[in-house]
C-alpha cells in the first residue's frame, strides 16, 4: 500500500515540477487553514459518530495549469463514539470504580490526526477570473485515530499508563480523498477561499496487540469512509502577478 502512496504522490506532483521558468513565475504560494464537518459511512459509523476536522495546508496556486497543490495536516475530534470498549468495566449505573472504591464517570471522545498531500484543476473557471472557479481534487496521505477518555477523577487505574492502549482502539492508514470545490482567489489575492465536499476512504488497522474488553487482538483492516463538508481561507506569502492587459 505504501508503494501506491508514493507512486500517486509522484503522479501528482510530477506535472508541477516539470513547469518552466515562465510558468512558475506566474504561481503563488500561500497558508490554508480549513475547518471542517465529517459524517462516518459503513463501519465506521458503527464505530464513531461525526467528528469535526482543523488543518493548516501549504499551497502553490499554478496558473499555466489552472490548479493548486499542497501539503495538509491537522486534527480530528468529536464527541461521538458508538462502541463503548469500556462495558466490561461499567457497573449497573454505567460508571466505573476506581482505586479507593469511588466510582468514576468516564467518557468517550474521538481524537485522530491527518497528513497529506493533495491536487486541484480547475474545470470550470470564473468568467473574467482563471484563478476562480468549480474544482476537481484528489489527495493521499495517511489517517490516525483513537478512543480518548476523559476520566472525572484521576483514580482509575485502568485507563492510566499502557493500560490505555487496551482500549482505546487506535488506528493507522494510508487514505485516498476525493473532493468537488468551489473555490476563489482575488485578482488581488485580498479575497482567497474555497468551499469542498469531500470523499475520504481510509484503509486503516488496530496497532495495538490486543484488545482487553474482548481479550482477542484485532488484525482486520477496516475501510473508513467519509463524508464532509470544510471551509478554508488562504492567506498569500509571495509570488509574482500577472502582467497586466495593455489596450491600444
Amino acid at each position: 500500500m505504501l508503494r501506491i502512496l508514493y507512486f500517486v504522490l509522484l503522479l501528482l506532483f510530477t506535472p508541477f515540477l516539470s513547469q518552466g521558468q515562465e510558468q512558475r513565475e506566474e504561481s503563488f504560494m500561500g497558508l490554508g487553514f480549513s475547518y471542517g464537518l465529517d459524517f462516518p459511512v459503513g463501519q465506521l459509523a458503527d464505530r464513531y459518530g461525526s467528528n469535526f476536522n482543523a488543518q493548516l495546508s501549504m499551497d502553490i496556486f499554478n496558473i499555466g495549469l489552472n490548479g493548486v497543490f499542497g501539503i495538509e495536516g491537522g486534527v480530528l475530534f468529536g464527541d461521538g463514539v458508538n462502541e463503548d470498549v469500556l462495558s466490561p468495566l461499567r457497573s449497573e449505573n454505567g460508571r466505573i470504580p476506581g482505586n479507593n472504591g469511588v466510582l468514576a464517570d468516564v467518557f468517550l471522545r474521538q481524537r485522530g490526526t491527518i497528513l497529506g498531500a493533495y491536487i486541484n484543476k480547475i474545470i470550470l473557471p470564473r468568467a473574467g477570473n482563471k484563478r476562480s472557479g468549480v474544482s476537481l481534487g484528489l489527495g493521499v496521505g495517511l489517517i490516525q485515530r483513537k478512543i480518548r477518555f476523559v476520566v472525572d477523577s484521576q483514580n482509575v487505574g485502568q485507563l492510566t499508563g499502557d493500560y490505555i492502549e487496551g482500549y482505546d482502539r487506535n488506528t493507522v492508514g494510508p487514505y485516498v480523498k476525493e473532493s468537488i470545490k468551489f473555490q476563489n482567489f482575488g485578482r488581488n489575492k485580498s479575497v482567497n477561499y474555497e468551499i469542498a465536499l469531500n470523499f475520504t476512504q481510509g484503509y486503516v488497522r488496530n496497532t495495538r496487540s490486543i484488545n482487553f474488553d474482548t481479550g482477542m487482538a484485532d488484525r482486520s483492516r477496516n475501510v473508513d469512509l467519509m463524508i464532509g463538508l470544510s471551509a478554508k481561507w488562504f492567506l498569500p506569502i509571495f509570488g509574482s502577478r500577472e502582467p497586466e492587459e495593455i489596450y491600444y
